[in-house]
């Protein structure tokens, strides 16, 4: 199969594409299931949609470029999971194609190849949570958009319009997923490697780099939402609190085979014939992108499997030397190759319901339950006091509070009066039609804040209230 894609005929990129949409569509039209992180970006979408303004009336950390695309996925399609998935995997692909084509144009390997692009879409496709359609996947497009700039730079008359782009693109990635900013390392040492390294071509992407932020922070300045989205928004992302959605070694299970690929790959460079100097270069340049990776990973908050997709690019280039094999020693590749398919596929299915329990991986950590207590209310405006958000499967956010611990600051002190005066500020004009209380917070909050949750009535003995005037 690897020698399959060693050429660019059009035929290989055709199979390419009817394999990996053969490894990627049958779990998505089979029934994927529901993540979390999926119902939270739904939620957001829907409340955006209904015109409230994030941060000032939606309180959550979700950069501003991705809170658009979830408000018009949801303009456009409704909460449609389905068209969640197919756009991720739209990105995927167009991202392998976008790095294999840079590889070739830069002539980074002794042969141009669709190599890299089948390994970036099989890694790709490991773990149904990489098919979320994240801030962290969307914002990575414009990341490789912005090394597809820094990489070509050749005359010093092209590099003005090529590193304002360069710089543009980093903006705006971070402005989808905010870690991304560590990834202006990555421009600066393209600078030194593939440019001048003048400090005007520095200031040249940093001006790029600033130009889309000045742009968002112009639009919060008008919708009065300034200085919300400076603290949720920018301020919230540099506080280092890592959670892991998944338990840490479930994680390491789940990213053990393409872990072990990039090993491998490492021990196999001191045996590559890496020829002319650009080519040594660029080996250094994404050494340097492993250490940014690193990077983005200590200041993300989100522990769980999608953020294997940073790995991705790593495995598209360095995986194309431990897969270049002399003629005589092709088969031992097309082997390994075989069975790292197998692998990926495996975890990727779970067939059976074998893999997972053998392993130790329980997925349903970050997956959407579907208990009785969740089917009580349908299609009604709620607000959940406590961390579960199963509540909303089947209904809406009828409040500013999406997340339980941006909510904390407020309903965990209520013995102040700012906090009192914020919750009353927020749920006065449009209070939702039931409120859930897992915490057992409404009797305080009916004695501190009567004219809001006296309006509020228990329902039977269960943790819903209903608002009855």
């Amino acid at each position: 199969m690897i020698r399959f894609f060693r050429s660019l005929f059009p035929s290989r990129w055709v199979v390419l594409v009817l394999l990996f949409l053969l490894i990627r569509l049958p779990l998505l039209w089979l029934g994927m299931p529901t993540t979390l992180s999926e119902l939270h970006y739904a939620l957001l979408g829907e409340r955006l949609q209904e015109g409230f303004v994030l941060y000032r009336d939606v309180y959550d950390t979700t950069a501003p470029l991705s809170g658009a695309v979830y408000w018009l996925v949801d303009a456009l399609f409704g909460r449609s999971y389905l068209t969640y998935r197919l756009l991720a995997t739209f990105l995927v692909m167009y991202q392998a194609f976008l790095l294999n084509s840079i590889f070739n144009r830069n002539q980074v390997f002794a042969q141009r190849s669709f190599v890299p692009a089948l390994l970036y879409m099989l890694f790709g496709s490991i773990f149904f949570e990489m098919d979320v359609l994240s801030p962290l996947l969307m914002g990575y497009t414009f990341i490789i958009q912005a090394v597809y700039f820094l990489t070509a730079i050749s005359k010093e008359a092209s590099n003005v319009r090529r590193l304002f782009n360069a710089g543009f693109m980093l903006g705006l990635a971070a402005l989808f997923y905010l870690p991304w900013v560590w990834f202006l390392v990555l421009g600066f040492f393209a600078i030194i490697f593939f440019a001048s390294g003048a400090f005007r071509s520095v200031l040249l992407m940093l001006t790029g780099f600033a130009f889309p932020f000045s742009v968002v922070l112009t639009v919060f300045m008008y919708q009065d939402a300034l200085v919300p989205f400076l603290e949720f928004g920018l301020a919230w992302s540099w506080q280092f609190k890592f959670t892991f959605v998944l338990p840490f070694w479930q994680v390491m299970k789940i990213a053990a085979i393409p872990l072990g690929v990039l090993f491998l790959s490492f021990l196999s460079l001191p045996f590559v014939n890496l020829g002319i100097n650009y080519q040594a270069r660029f080996l250094q340049f994404m050494l340097i992108w492993l250490l940014v990776v690193g990077l983005v990973l200590l200041s993300g908050h989100d522990g769980s499997a999608k953020t294997l997709i940073m790995l991705l690019p790593l495995l598209a280039y360095f995986g194309v030397f431990l897969f270049s094999w002399q003629s005589k020693k092709i088969w031992i590749a097309e082997i390994f190759f075989l069975v790292i398919v197998a692998g990926v596929v495996v975890m990727r299915y779970n067939p059976l319901n074998l893999v997972y329990p053998s392993i130790g991986i329980s997925p349903e950590a970050i997956q959407v339950k579907d208990a009785p207590q969740y089917r009580v209310l349908q299609n009604k405006q709620l607000l959940v006091l406590g961390p579960d958000v199963n509540f909303y499967q089947r209904n809406h956010l009828g409040s500013p509070y999406l997340r339980w611990d941006l909510a904390q600051p407020y309903f965990g002190r209520l013995n102040r009066y700012h906090s009192l005066f914020t919750i009353f500020q927020d749920l006065r004009k449009n209070p939702p039609a039931y409120i859930v209380d897992q915490v057992n917070l409404m009797p305080e909050l009916q004695y501190k804040l009567p004219i809001v949750f006296n309006r509020y009535e228990k329902v039977d003995d269960g943790p819903f209230y209903k608002r009855v005037r």
